[in-house]
């Protein structure tokens, strides 16, 4: 059989090979799912929402019927507060859900991140490998030229037998001269024909393991697609609870203000404004004590020396960095009301909230963490809408409410001036504006609110 035949019938048994390696490895790439409890979770949290939305539905439609035969602001205001509870039970659902959104994110883009190694690892040993059979079929094509070069001169001059190679010698050391030439040239002839073969078993050797790396490369590409769709679709249903969030939230502060402005035209000492006014201190009072109780489990204490991470220089800032202005103060509102922290708007120069056509000056416009710390609540109440409290060590946390939107989530690393959230109208407020606090929690564990003029030192541009 010619080399040139026998090459091709080495490569023959190599493609069977690789047939048959293909077949072992064809195994059906795993694809990810979030885990039965999270999907269960999700599907529970959105028929709770579902029921609620029902049943709001329902109660618009009760009012509505009765809207003529409702006589009292009490009735309204009954009504009004019902829904309102159902709306921010709707929104910490979905809340909720968006948590369990998140981590499913999280978790799909980490084994994203891994399958993307595992894909340039194996393009690494691919392009690895097929320089190796570069370099094998170069050397092999030079062994077989030199061995057919020697084929062709031992063709051309013709091979000597022994016999007579002793009739043409003129004596013995000439004839064995001659008989160790010839030797010698048979035996590297024998050794290049071994090189030949060797080279042949390598480069079979190297286009089986290509062919492997290839099918491994395959799969992960394959495993790396379902993950993509996948992320996109949990990014999808992202996106959508939080535009159902964002919606709950505007139909909160609807009823809010329905609320409020029925509540304003009560007769102050009548028993139903009591009433609504007791109501309303009773969902604050819950609040702070569940921001206390979150304060107290996982903020520090004064004494506590702040982490290298938070970057923090000791001084708080201010939260605003456009001229602005303090619109209620610590620790009283103007009305008499109780106001642990105070309340900024951005002004003109002349201290207007508003600009010429009475929009918000204030809306949408971003606010800053007042020095490095920990995230230690992102959420979102009736009452503060969204908020959020930053741990800055030594027992120092600042609060910052009613945001349009966060730009952070709790367990969040932030520098002092970094964006914390759009400055909006969410929760229980008559405008746009930035509620400011100071915390401090004590060595006993105590936290204790505190005027922020006293621990933040208003710029210039403050009116």
């Amino acid at each position: 059989m010619s080399l040139k035949n026998k090459r091709v019938s080495t490569k023959k048994k190599i493609l069977c090979l690789l047939l048959a390696l293909v077949c072992a490895f064809s195994v059906a790439a795993p694809c990810y799912a979030p885990t039965a409890s999270a999907q269960e979770s999700l599907e529970d949290l959105r028929n709770q929402i579902d029921d609620l939305e029902n049943e709001i539905i329902e109660d618009n439609k009760a009012l509505q019927e009765v809207q003529d035969d409702i006589k009292t602001n009490e009735q309204k205001l009954n009504s009004l507060n019902k829904q309102l509870d159902k709306i921010s039970k709707q929104v910490d659902l979905i809340m909720d859900s968006i948590s369990i959104l998140n981590d499913d994110i999280d978790d799909l883009q980490n084994d994203i991140d891994l399958l993307q190694a595992k894909i340039n690892e194996t393009d690494t040993q691919i392009t690895e490998i097929e320089i190796q059979i570069g370099e094998t079929e170069f050397l092999m094509d030079s062994t077989r030229e030199v061995l057919l070069a020697r084929i062709r001169e031992n063709y051309m001059s013709g091979e000597a037998s022994t016999v007579e190679l002793l009739l043409t010698s003129g004596d013995l050391s000439t004839f064995f001269a001659r008989k160790e030439l010839i030797t010698r040239v048979s035996e590297n002839d024998a050794k290049l024909i071994t090189e030949l073969t060797d080279k042949i078993n390598e480069l079979a050797e190297l286009q089986t393991e290509l062919e492997a790396k290839k099918t491994t490369l395959e799969e992960s590409k394959a495993e790396f697609d379902v993950q993509m769709d996948n992320l996109s679709e949990r990014q999808t249903e992202l996106e959508d609870s939080k535009k159902a969030q964002q919606q709950k939230q505007s139909d909160a502060a609807e009823k809010y203000r329905e609320v409020e402005n029925i509540i304003s035209e009560l007769d102050k000492d009548s028993e139903e404004y009591k009433k609504q006014i007791k109501r309303k201190e009773a969902e604050r009072e819950a609040l702070e004590a569940e921001i206390d109780a979150i304060i107290k489990a996982e903020g520090s204490q004064v004494g506590d020396i702040p982490d290298e991470e938070y970057e923090n220089d000791g001084e708080l800032g201010w939260p605003l960095k456009e001229r602005c202005t303090i619109t209620a103060g610590y620790p009283y509102y103007p009305s008499g009301g109780r106001h642990w922290g105070i309340d900024i708007c951005l002004c003109t120069k002349s201290g207007s909230t508003r600009d010429s056509n009475g929009n918000s000056l204030s809306y949408g416009e971003p606010y800053y963490a007042a020095q490095g710390g920990e995230v230690i609540i992102a959420d979102w109440h009736s009452s503060f809408g969204n908020y959020v409290v930053v741990d800055h060590g030594d027992g120092k946390q600042t609060l910052y409410a009613h945001s349009k939107s966060l730009n952070v989530k709790k367990g969040d690393i932030v520098k002092k001036g970094q964006q914390l959230g759009l400055m909006g109208d969410t929760g229980n407020v008559t405008g746009p504006h930035l509620h400011f606090e100071v915390r401090i929690k004590k060595a006993d564990g105590s936290v204790n609110r505190v005027n922020p003029l006293d621990y933040v030192s208003k710029p210039s541009y403050v009116i």
